[in-house]
């Protein structure tokens, strides 16, 4: 078998053609996939969810352009469809994450948060059964808040289960209306993008866990 790594067009067509491998042993090979959504960036981390729409080989390219941080493989068990990170696990503040109950990140993966003191909780329960008319998006868009600094919090307004989580949590929480936005591609923080921020890069998890990074 040829290595998949240096064929070219014609000689993977012709392997194809063969039987001799498949389209998904090809892109898992050869092809970059990555999707920025699917990263989650905690200081000098960087997690990367392993799906649909980001693998391994797009993970070590990301790690080569940036060799200051590191880049961990994660992945959530039972999620078939190509969901963003953040409506699985959202950092709320330094030592406190939140993951979808639906979709839990797996034991394994879990050692480097618990080596640097993280809990990781489950998020609140979504306040309605179905997204908004020709929204394709999880209801789970709910935990799809954006974090203004370590204490402010916006959520979207009628997700009263998750207002109530965090306003226990300590947080001071901004219900903003914005459902009827779903349908043009998602939540507060899909909708949202880092411009500046001041501050330094932090190292958010000093003891390194063998089994998650590239």
């Amino acid at each position: 078998m040829a290595d998949l790594n240096t064929l070219g067009l014609a000689e993977a067509r012709d392997l194809l053609r063969k039987g001799e491998t498949t389209s998904v042993e090809l892109t898992e090979a050869c092809l970059k996939a990555i999707d920025a959504a699917d990263v989650l960036r905690i200081g000098k981390d960087l997690f990367c969810q392993h799906g649909l729409t980001t693998n391994r080989r797009g993970m070590q390219w990301l790690q080569r352009h940036y060799p200051a941080h590191r880049v961990h493989t994660v992945n959530f068990p039972g999620d078939p469809y190509p969901i963003h990170i953040d409506a699985t696990f959202v950092p709320l503040r330094p030592g406190l994450v939140m993951n979808n109950p639906n979709r839990k990140l797996p034991e394994k993966q879990r050692k480097i948060f618990e080596a640097n003191d993280w809990e990781i909780i489950d998020a609140a329960q979504p306040a309605h059964d179905s997204p908004p008319p020709l929204c394709y998006s999880s209801v789970w868009l709910s935990m799809n808040v954006l974090i203004l600094d370590h204490n402010t919090v916006i959520v979207e307004a009628s997700e009263v289960n998750q207002i109530e989580q965090l306003d226990a949590l300590g947080f001071n929480v901004l219900p903003v209306e914005f459902r009827d936005a779903y349908p043009f591609g998602g939540g507060l923080h899909c909708a949202t993008g880092d411009v500046l921020r001041e501050g330094n890069c932090e190292d958010y998890f000093p003891k390194q866990v063998p089994g998650t990074q590239i």
